[in-house]
């Protein structure tokens, strides 16, 4: 069975700690979440043209620029159904649906990654 969360918190500005049915406790910081948006538009920017249709033109729509501090800091999270929450970040970008599994996904990875650092230190 997948895990799914028991409890996410939203802290501050800065992230998620969210507890999963498997008793692990992952926090995730706002970075790792805005690096690793689902949305159309993040991938397009990170370079991802893969969602969009052959015969479509560039878009003459001028995208305007936000600073690093406001991409990266998470205003609201929200539940989508029993499967994902939705997030608005400072620079008003919310259309990124971050399913359970990917959350998981990033959580484990950044335990992983902070143990590794201790190990180290």
């Amino acid at each position: 069975m997948k895990p799914q969360p028991t409890e996410i918190k939203r802290l501050g500005t800065s992230g998620i700690q969210v507890t999963w049915s498997t008793g692990a406790v992952h926090k995730i910081s706002s970075e790792t979440l805005r690096r690793h948006c689902p949305s159309a538009t993040s991938r397009a920017q990170q370079g991802d043209e893969s969602h969009q249709k052959p015969l479509t033109g560039r878009s003459v729509l001028k995208v305007v620029e936000h600073t690093k501090d406001e991409q990266l800091r998470l205003q609201q999270i929200w539940a989508v159904g029993n499967y994902a929450l939705g997030m608005e970040w400072g620079d008003g970008h919310n259309s990124g649906i971050y399913t359970y599994d990917l959350l998981f996904q990033l959580g484990s990875k950044e335990a992983s990654l902070a143990a590794d650092a201790t190990k180290d230190a």
